[in-house]
């Protein structure tokens, strides 16, 4: 059993865009470090609503300029594309004013807390021949490159079963756990909800139970997806415990794990169905680990603009939209609000 190579952008074979960031703070700290240690992209200025933050932001990372509005970074003619990190409850506001900016936008996940937010902001970048993408990096790793190219060629059979769980004791990030900060199941629940549909596609059916607390933010989810197909899918997703963050699933032919932490640059093995498995293993030995992942999004994000791209070819805008419907409604079955 034969794993392909990775398929890998030369971050130097891309235009060097120039960027905007909207929302400094510890997931932009992280997207900015990476981007300036592992891509050509450049981050030309910033802009926060808390005093002092942009400087200071600024000065960490080397960036040029500091702008004291969202509405002046967004007009800026020396900006090509604007990265958002801003409370997911901003996303779609924010998202807007960039595209209304003529600007192409790259929006953290989620992309929106509504899917309508996120379909409306989709369509109107491609309405105005804009790239806006969400920042689900997951699948520009180089083991989801793997991935991809073995479900697009079918020798995996079809998919029958995935499991996945994402769960860490968050109870100290603070966002988490405050209204409009995206909550367990937008925040953390995403990454394997992702992962099912990148195997998958769109479950036909959802079934959720969780643990909510009074305030109706929601601390463990348990999800159960069904397909026409007769696939399945099961999840556990929690920010208050702790396990092996781990993907894997089961196909006609084959079954394939993506190693521990799934969500980062990790490593896949596939094997055959039987108990003692015969097995191929490709590690992820390019020395960019953790969440320096990020800096591959940014590099495609480059690329599919240079060519013209309306949306990801690796992450459809019908998809973004599907998995935004698909935690509302676990939210709604619940009983929790995001």
């Amino acid at each position: 059993m034969l794993l392909p190579s990775p398929q890998i952008i030369d971050p130097n074979g891309v235009p060097s865009l120039r960027w905007g960031v909207i929302g400094p703070g510890e997931i932009a700290k992280t997207w900015v470090g990476s981007v300036k240690a592992h891509t050509a992209q450049q981050v030309v200025a910033v802009a926060s609503r808390t005093p002092g933050r942009a400087e200071e932001f600024a000065s960490e990372f080397g960036i040029p300029t500091v702008v004291e509005t969202y509405e002046d970074l967004v007009m800026r003619d020396d900006i090509d594309a604007v990265y958002i990190a801003s409370y997911p409850v901003d996303h779609y506001q924010h998202a807007m004013l960039v595209l209304d900016a003529g600007k192409h936008v790259l929006i953290e996940k989620p992309i929106s807390l509504r899917a309508d937010h996120a379909e409306k902001i989709l369509a109107t970048a491609k309405e105005r021949g804009l790239f806006a993408m969400e920042a689900m990096w997951t699948r520009y790793l180089p083991q989801s490159t793997i991935l991809q190219q073995m479900l697009q060629d079918g020798s995996l059979g079809a998919p029958e079963l995935f499991i996945s769980q994402f769960c860490t004791d968050n109870r100290d990030v603070e966002r988490l756990w405050t209204k409009g900060g995206g909550g367990i199941v937008f925040d953390m629940g995403i990454y394997p909800i992702a992962m099912a549909q990148q195997f998958l596609g769109n479950p036909d059916t959802i079934t959720a139970q969780g643990r909510v607390r009074p305030d109706l933010i929601e601390e463990e989810v348990t999800v159960s997806f069904g397909y026409s197909s007769g696939a399945r899918a099961h999840l556990v997703i929690s920010g208050i415990a702790s396990l092996p963050q781990v993907a894997s699933c089961s196909l006609e032919n084959s079954q394939v794990t993506i190693h521990a932490p799934f969500l980062t640059p990790s490593g896949i093995t596939l094997g055959s169905k039987d108990f003692y498995p015969r097995e191929s293993t490709w590690l992820d030995a390019t020395g960019i680990t953790g969440h320096e992942g990020l800096s591959y999004q940014a590099t495609a994000f480059s690329d599919y603009v240079s060519r013209g791209l309306s949306e990801s070819p690796v992450h459809s805008h019908a998809d973004t939209v599907a998995t935004i419907a698909v935690m509302e409604e676990i939210l709604k079955q619940i009983g929790a609000e995001v």
